[in-house]
């Protein structure tokens, strides 16, 4: 019958003898690597019912390797030089060899006292920081590369996306100029390149300030102080003539310190998103922002059709579009669903308005954060 593994009474008497004058410690250890019980003066370092790698770090890594020995059992586990700090402030320097023991069915740790010389001392310990270290590093930059691939994604689907918007007003605003040039309105036409040129400057600012924001490491790198009532009367402005559109800025619209490019890229398309898929050739757009304790509240409504309530879960989806009914149809829809990520990136929420008295017109409420959180923005 075997002995059971964590019992020392049958030991001989020179074993110990010599155990208690610390020239060696027997550890066992159970399957899950859970300390059982010690033998020795040389072993009272470990803790038992503590895992062993808890102790001695530099097993840490090497579960699976040590789990073969069970199919093994002539393979071992050899650390020569570890220095043992005791509760007592001493040091001692010890030789660990583990094993797998399979008439008793568990893993045995011999701790016996190292002859080594200082100069040829091993600093395990050092050398298990090091390559937990590098692991470390290794999985933060496979998480940045993760992070960096998603980031150009979205920026391509922005673009793409958003550039579809500017370009219908420099149409808009080609073809009144070249109504005005048949008739020989100078005035007209100056008026109209102003506006040309305005459009292109804003473009080629949207797509600076996109590009930053999709391909900085970390997005912090990317806050600016924007005058949020600059930046919204930037976007009523671009609303191509001709649309019957009128629009309006009312409310408090500070100066923060905030991601400029998404909160740019709200607004705009909330904006386009209602001219888009209003049913009149007139309407009024209004942009509202009032300031609470943590956000800013801003409100984008209009006096379209609006979404009748069982459409109403549909309206961020991805590749949803809706029709001047306010019924959602298949199609390229990426605007709002954008927008929600924009939102969200930046810490804040955005969500439509209700709408219970079944009067026209969507408004969609964006809280976006005064002041951002740093672990948002690395995420």
């Amino acid at each position: 019958m075997a002995l059971d593994p964590y019992r020392f009474e049958a030991l001989p008497a020179a074993t110990r003898f010599f155990a208690s004058r610390g020239v060696f410690g027997v550890v066992w250890i159970d399957h899950d690597l859970i300390v059982r019980r010690t033998f020795g003066h040389l072993s009272v370092f470990v803790g038992v019912n503590r895992p062993l790698t808890e102790t001695v770090v530099a097993f840490v890594g090497s579960e699976d390797h040590i789990a073969n020995f069970r199919n093994d059992p002539s393979q071992s586990f050899e650390l020569p030089g570890v220095t043992i700090v005791n509760s007592a402030d001493s040091k001692n320097r010890v030789n660990l060899s583990l094993f797998y023991d399979a008439e008793q069915s568990c893993y045995m740790l011999l701790v016996a006292r190292a002859t080594l010389d200082a100069t040829l001392e091993i600093e395990i310990v050092r050398h298990a920081r090091a390559r937990l270290i590098a692991e470390a590093d290794t999985s933060l930059k496979a998480r940045e590369l993760t992070r960096a691939n998603r980031d150009l994604e979205q920026f391509a689907a922005i673009v793409s996306h958003d550039l579809k918007a500017p370009m219908r007003a420099l149409q808009f605003l080609t073809d009144d100029m070249q109504a005005a040039a048949e008739v020989g309105d100078a005035d007209e036409i100056r008026e109209r390149l102003s506006q040309i040129r305005a459009q292109a400057q804003r473009m080629s600012s949207m797509l600076s300030g996109l590009l930053e924001y999709s391909s900085v490491g970390r997005k912090a790198i990317a806050v600016e102080e924007v005058d949020t009532r600059v930046l919204a009367e930037a976007i009523a402005f671009s609303i191509p003539f001709g649309t019957g559109m009128q629009t309006a800025v009312s409310g408090d619209w500070p100066k923060i310190r905030t991601l400029g490019a998404p909160l740019d890229l709200v607004l705009r398309n909330l904006v386009d998103n209602a001219v888009k898929h209003h049913d009149r050739d007139f309407g009024r757009i209004e942009l509202r922002c009032a300031v609470s304790e943590a956000d800013l509240v801003i409100t984008v409504s209009d006096d379209g059709p609006g979404i009748p309530p069982e459409y109403r879960a549909a309206v961020f989806l991805p590749f949803r579009t809706l029709g001047q009914s306010g019924s959602p149809t298949s199609g390229l829809g990426l605007g709002l669903a954008l927008v929600q990520r924009a939102v969200e990136s930046a810490g804040g929420r955005i969500s439509l308005m209700p709408n219970d008295r079944a009067e026209r017109g969507t408004a969609f409420e964006v809280r976006w954060p005064r002041v951002l959180d740093t672990s948002v923005l690395l995420a």
